[in-house]
């Protein structure tokens, strides 16, 4: 009896060994990072954050994360990928950045493919159909993306509020406002404007005089706000589509005498520690957020993929679109900083978001409230 409870016991051991070896294989995933591995260029750090995001979430779930940069050049995105798929990994990530997509695809047909931030653009799924739809021409199976038009919309809610609150609107004379578009052809970029674009319409004491053409960056965005202001000397607010052209927004604004927060509002997005300073001390009303914690979430995704859990669960064409992002303003930036602007992201536990470590997970939580609350 006791030799039997011994090999029992043994069988058990082994089992749970062979248990912890299954979790503990490594999943390989390669991420192409249209961005720069330095903040410089006046782009700010955004995608810098995305990796570094992604890379705290694939530590915690014993992810191998290999980032290859684009460095800002479009133009090298289709090597990249294929480079990243003539090695041997299990998944890549990808972003659709200046309409990669179609090249990125061909050169990547033999490795599962998933898409953050910037998915494909309704003519691209026209030739290359939605996810799964194709396999024979690539393994593109998935895309996890913010909603940039909430984005757009919410920036300019939150600037034509103070801005109409200073003015107290009782003259009947509309606030003026200028744009600051990062581009013209981005799925994000497009889905911000179109979000301003719908802002105006729904307030018709807000005028929107232009919507110019940014760059994401922020040396360009101060010359373009020097220009607009001889045009438009009466504008009383700026929304820009990333943090870096609100910045230079800004010093374009200062350098015409303009006071900031009183004569006129700016909106960003980014959570960019300069613009959230600028949130402190009242020069700037609101900036967008979280986006940049996209590829983090895309390991968790990822990590349950590979053990069996699909996202389908929660499919839309298997594009996940969700509400990433959160405003921080006047009232809440100070908790952010307090908590988070170290950037340790190390402080999250990311196996908590996980439905393959948790079986009651029902539902993918990728909020900033959801951050807090699991502490």
């Amino acid at each position: 009896m006791m030799k039997k409870q011994f090999y029992l016991g043994c069988l058990c051991l082994l089992l749970m060994g062979f248990q912890s070896m299954v979790y503990a294989e490594k999943i390989k995933v390669t991420f192409i990072n249209p961005g720069t591995s330095s903040a410089k260029h006046g782009t700010g750090s955004f995608w810098l954050n995305v990796s570094n995001f992604m890379q705290a979430a694939a530590e915690d779930l014993n992810i191998q994360l290999k980032i290859l940069y684009a460095e800002r050049k479009h133009t090298k995105l289709p090597k990249l990928a294929k480079e990243a798929c003539d090695a041997n990994i299990d998944y890549v990530v990808m972003v659709n950045e200046m309409r990669a997509a179609d090249r990125m695809l061909r050169n990547c047909k033999n490795v599962p493919t998933f898409f953050i931030l910037n998915t494909l653009l309704p003519d691209q799924i026209k030739r290359n159909g939605f996810p799964r739809e194709r396999e024979k021409d690539h393994r593109w199976f998935g895309s996890l993306v913010p909603d940039n038009y909430f984005a757009g919309y919410t920036i300019a809610d939150y600037l034509f509020r103070d801005a109409l609150s200073h003015q107290k609107s009782t003259t009947g004379v509309p606030v003026q406002v200028l744009g600051i578009a990062g581009d013209r052809v981005t799925p994000a970029a497009i889905e911000r404007n179109n979000g301003l674009v719908q802002a105006v319409k729904d307030n018709p004491q807000i005028e929107l005089k232009q919507i110019a053409l940014g760059k994401w960056n922020k040396d360009v965005s101060q010359q373009v706000m020097v220009k607009a202001l001889k045009r438009y000397p009466d504008i009383g607010a700026v929304w820009a589509a990333n943090d870096p052209m609100a910045l230079g927004a800004m010093q374009g604004l200062q350098s015409q005498g303009k006071v900031l927060g009183k004569d006129i509002f700016i909106g960003g997005l980014n959570w960019d520690p300069p613009a959230l300073q600028e949130i402190q001390q009242g020069r700037m009303t609101v900036s967008l957020g979280g986006h940049f914690m996209t590829g983090g979430w895309a390991m968790i995704v990822l990590y349950d993929h590979f053990h069996g859990i699909d996202f389908g669960t929660e499919k839309n064409n298997f594009i996940l679109k969700h509400k990433i992002f959160d405003v921080i303003h006047r009232e809440n930036v100070d908790n952010y900083i307090s908590k988070f602007g170290d950037q340790d992201w190390s402080k999250i536990d990311f196996r908590k978001f996980s439905k393959k470590l948790n079986r009651k997970l029902q539902n993918y939580d990728f909020s900033l409230s959801a951050i807090f609350r699991q502490g």
